[in-house]
């Protein structure tokens, strides 16, 4: 497994070729997401949103997305179990007739996930990594039946952790999602679908700071010029400008 650090690199665009591209954007919210997803309507995609947010500010956003973007599905399934899970991968897999790019963001609350206010920490970080997984299948499956060089980015959002129990859960998120990563990019690397992620440094945490650098480098994945990158997982390095890619 490779790691890069978004610290150098490229915008977001304009990048003519994400033309009507069939983008499916999963968990955005109000802290995450919405610079992804404006990046992905400003360049002329047909997006499919989930998110469970509610009330005037997402509503903007929605409107907002909605005036730039090519078409825009909005979802709001609660992905709670293995069947609500796959339910809506097949159903937002299907909107466009197909999917071009996947961006799944996974949520980590550093602070439940070590106070025990959820289940024991491990059980949490591997439903989460689960359900990335499974929406990476069902895209990737549909993917490979139109015949679509697509790319699935799974991104982890969480703020930077505060103590040392936070720092090892984040750190064990890390190593989770890079294994599953690499095991699903071999798994479809035949049929030239990649799988990439990326996850804050144990030290940053991804904040609005980082966004702008996440949506840039999932528009240049997006784009035949990173098609040659796979398995990979991008860490955040707030300290710089841009992305670098390799």
């Amino acid at each position: 497994m490779l790691t890069s650090v978004l610290e150098s690199g490229v915008g977001v665009g304009p990048y003519p070729e994400l033309a009507d591209k069939r983008i499916l954007i999963t968990n955005m919210s109000l802290q995450a997401g919405v610079d992804v997803a404006r990046a992905f309507a400003e360049n002329g995609c047909r997006i499919v949103l989930h998110t469970r947010e509610t009330g005037v500010e997402i509503d903007a956003v929605l409107e907002m997305l909605a005036q730039s973007a090519a078409e825009l599905q909005v979802y709001s399934d609660p992905l709670a179990d293995t069947e609500a899970t796959t339910k809506f991968a097949q159903t937002a897999a299907k909107a466009f007739n197909g999917l071009d790019s996947v961006i799944n963001l996974l949520h980590l609350d550093l602070e439940a996930l070590t106070s025990g206010e959820s289940r024991p920490a491990e059980e949490a970080l591997a439903w989460k990594i689960q359900t990335a997984q499974l929406i990476s299948r069902i895209a990737a499956n549909r993917m490979r039946l139109t015949w679509s060089e697509g790319l699935i980015l799974n991104i982890l959002v969480s703020k930077a952790p505060q103590t040392p129990k936070e720092a090892t859960i984040l750190s064990l998120a890390r190593t989770m999602l890079a294994g599953m990563t690499r095991s699903e990019a071999q798994k479809w690397a035949d049929q030239a679908i990649r799988i990439n992620a990326v996850a804050p440094a144990v030290d940053a945490g991804i904040c609005s700071g980082a966004e702008p650098k996440v949506a840039a480098l999932a528009m240049f994945l997006a784009t035949p010029g990173g098609r040659e990158f796979s398995g990979l997982m991008f860490d955040v390095a707030l300290a710089g400008d841009m992305p670098e890619t390799v």
